[in-house]
């Protein structure tokens, strides 16, 4: 092939000093200390609670794992009645609960849940359904309200209703259709609704209970995954939560699998882990068939799943008295 001639140009010369100084500054440019560098947030740990059960489990879960945030479960309807209650039969000011919060630095009050009949439901309109969450906030002094949703509700009502409220940090916990799919439909009408009266909620989803006949681990993994891709937020406006140990539909949730959740957590910045439940935190009753209130049917330590949460999303290694 034939050469051809360079003929120099002044522009090229005066380039030429120019572009050796650019050089020479990208060269002594510090580069970035991975010491100094950014740290990731890490997800808050938020353990649900069955106030139900006595003696509350709460002062020993402080105790033993450091965590002082809790989800109080579940404020219902008292009598069918726009009355707010523990799981629709105990008081909200019931002494037992208060003294029990008085363990933790950041309470969450949540309503609804998996059964029984809902404040959004017994409220007839979304001024009485704003005082109804008031009163039970109020009851323990706390500012952060969860309205977790497994049944139909009046969207619009809802919504209306959390905007009336102020001064309180709003969680929508949602159910998941499947880990393709993510929330379900009714799920996501509420999202938008809720977004729609402009209240800035975080979205916990809930990876439990859905169908799936593969890897569980995988499928939760996969379920967060497509949570927030499909929902128009921050991560950090973003929670899961877990069922540990054994599952109402079957699948058992590991301490491995709840280990993979907290650092997929972490790595896509999402805000929250949560689980259900503190009262399920422990070895009491291994290789139960079924769910249980009470134990996490498997066997482990007391609180291993707190623990392992704790530790996984802060960037660290799972306690060495922990075997995931």
């Amino acid at each position: 092939m034939r050469r051809s001639r360079v003929r120099w140009r002044p522009v090229a010369l005066l380039a030429l000093p120019l572009a050796l100084g650019a050089v020479l500054l990208a060269c002594a440019a510090p580069t970035a200390d991975p010491a100094t560098a950014p740290q990731k947030a890490a997800p808050e740990v938020l353990p649900y609670v069955d106030v139900s059960l006595r003696p509350s489990p709460l002062p020993d879960m402080v105790a033993q794992t450091g965590i002082r945030s809790a989800v109080l479960a579940f404020v219902l309807s008292a009598d069918g009645r726009c009355t707010p209650s523990w799981g629709g039969q105990t008081p909200i000011t019931d002494p037992v609960v208060v003294e029990a919060a008085r363990s933790l630095e950041q309470v969450t009050v949540a309503t609804g849940g998996a059964t029984g009949t809902y404040l959004e439901n017994a409220c007839p309109t979304p001024e009485t359904l704003a005082g109804a969450y008031r009163t039970a906030l109020a009851s323990v002094g706390a500012t952060r309200l969860d309205v977790d949703v497994e049944t139909g509700v009046d969207a619009e009502k809802v919504a209306s209703a959390l905007a009336l409220l102020t001064g309180v940090d709003v969680t929508l916990t949602l159910p998941v259709h499947d880990a393709a799919q993510g929330l379900t439909a009714a799920a996501l009408d509420l999202v938008r609704t809720v977004d729609a009266h402009g209240v800035d909620a975080r979205v916990n989803a809930m990876v439990m209970n859905f169908p799936d006949e593969g890897d569980w681990s995988g499928a939760m993994l996969r379920a967060t995954d497509t949570i927030v891709g499909q929902l128009d937020r921050a991560p950090s406006r973003v929670g899961v939560t877990l069922m540990l140990g054994r599952t109402d539909t079957g699948p058992v949730t590991t301490l491995a699998d709840a280990a993979g959740v907290a650092g997929v957590a972490r790595d896509r910045g999402i805000g929250a882990v949560g689980l259900w439940s503190v009262g399920r935190d422990n070895g009491d009753c291994p290789g139960n068939a079924t769910a249980s209130y009470a134990c996490s049917g498997i066997a482990q330590t007391r609180f291993a799943f707190i623990r392992t949460i704790r530790d996984v999303s802060a960037g660290l290694a799972p306690p060495e008295d922990v075997t995931p």
